[in-house]
């Protein structure tokens, strides 16, 4: 197979591949994959907000018909067990999820909130 075969053939996996993870999710944003990223992101900012140093953290979600079942675990720096658990009814542009999350830091509750990230942004459109 020549270079421009070779090229293509590559290009041509990558957007199969793309297409078959943005095809699992609805096109309403959603989807498993959307809901666990962004609340893998937006939680351990704010973990590390509120003074928790976040060695790790790995989110996965089921969605449902209206909402997603989001579980997160992960260690802070000093190997104590992270976790955040809820349930994702709308998230936004990877800035924002709402729902109810439930972040536990070695034992102790660091966050019970109702959303995270830039939530007020989006809430009313056409504003910046």
């Amino acid at each position: 197979m020549g270079r421009k075969g070779k090229v293509w053939l590559a290009g041509a996996v990558c957007a199969v591949a793309a297409a078959a993870v943005a095809g699992c999710d609805p096109a309403d944003g959603l989807g498993a994959s959307a809901v666990s990223v962004t609340t893998d992101q937006l939680a351990t900012h704010e973990l590390k907000h509120d003074g928790v140093k976040v060695q790790w953290l790995s989110c996965s979600a089921t969605t449902g018909t209206r909402s997603a079942k989001v579980d997160c675990l992960g260690r802070t720096d000093d190997q104590r067990k992270i976790t955040v658990k809820g349930t994702v009814t709308e998230q936004r542009d990877d800035t924002c999820v709402r729902g109810r999350l439930v972040a536990v830091a070695g034992g102790r509750t660091v966050f019970d909130v109702g959303g995270l990230g830039d939530c007020v942004r989006h809430s009313s459109p056409g504003r910046s």
